[in-house]
């Protein structure tokens, strides 16, 4: 199947503006998705495996912390934790939802830490919303805040996989993992850098669950126009007996100091 559309082609890395969803309707597919999706278990134990590492752990930095369903876990192994969000929504909920934690509700390019450095930074399927020439410095900013001994956790989608094909079929899908894994190597060295791949599964019983979490993971409410195409193309390609299955296959990249 081939679609074709008029929404502009979008590189979900944010090369340009997208139109996020109305707030109650962007809640609604993030838990659709969490519910449906084992991505969070198998992040966290890779993300456990890092933290076990750790020297110290007294400061942790989750950057794009969304609702906080890793903010929260991870949290329990540090001292203190501080949330960069740039979604006053999400921001002003999760500082409800844990007074304990310093929410910073701003762009993590606007944010200003000082000297302040952390022993564990998260930055999880956030790099889509920033543009690609801007990754490294992105990335740069974050090492910069690190502690001796502390590591950067970078999760990305894959441009291989069920999620990539998806992608393919109704967007620009060209996330250069490959030139972003160079150019760390580049700056921080071959020691420092580490990439690890995990695999999970978003399965749904009812296919209107699954279009609700495709149209999440487009990002973009523009392509509420094709949601006829995307039911589609999920009936034709991801049917399974009693419902849909979609594997997600997602990078983490490590950056040591």
């Amino acid at each position: 199947m081939t679609v074709s559309t008029d929404v502009p082609p979008k590189n979900i890395c944010g090369d340009r503006s997208v139109e996020m969803e109305e707030d109650g309707e962007y809640q609604r597919q993030l838990a659709v998705f969490v519910h449906s999706c084992t991505e969070k278990g198998i992040e966290l134990v890779k993300i456990g495996e890092l933290i076990a590492g750790l020297p110290q752990r007294r400061s942790f930095l989750d950057i794009g912390a969304g609702g906080g369903d890793l903010t929260l876990p991870i949290s329990s192994s540090f001292e203190a934790t501080t949330v960069v969000e740039p979604n006053s929504l999400q921001a002003h909920r999760l500082q409800r939802r844990c007074p304990g934690f310093r929410v910073v509700n701003d762009r993590w390019d606007r944010v200003a830490l000082g000297a302040e450095r952390f022993d564990f930074i998260l930055c999880s399927h956030v790099l889509y919303y920033i543009p690609e020439g801007a990754w490294l410095s992105t990335i740069e900013k974050m090492h910069t805040h690190l502690e001796s001994g502390g590591c950067v956790a970078i999760v990305i989608q894959s441009p291989m996989g069920e999620v990539a094909e998806f992608f393919s079929r109704f967007t620009r899908y060209d996330v250069n993992i490959l030139g972003l894994w160079g150019d760390l190597i580049r700056k921080y060295g071959d020691e420092a850098v580490e990439v690890r791949y995990f695999v999970n599964e978003i399965y749904t019983e009812s296919l209107d669950d699954m279009v609700s979490i495709g149209l999440f993971l487009l990002i973009d409410r523009n392509f509420r126009s094709h949601e006829d195409e995307i039911r589609k193309y999920f009936e034709e390609c991801h049917k399974t007996p009693g419902g849909y299955r979609l594997r997600q296959d997602d990078i983490l990249l490590v950056i040591r100091k």
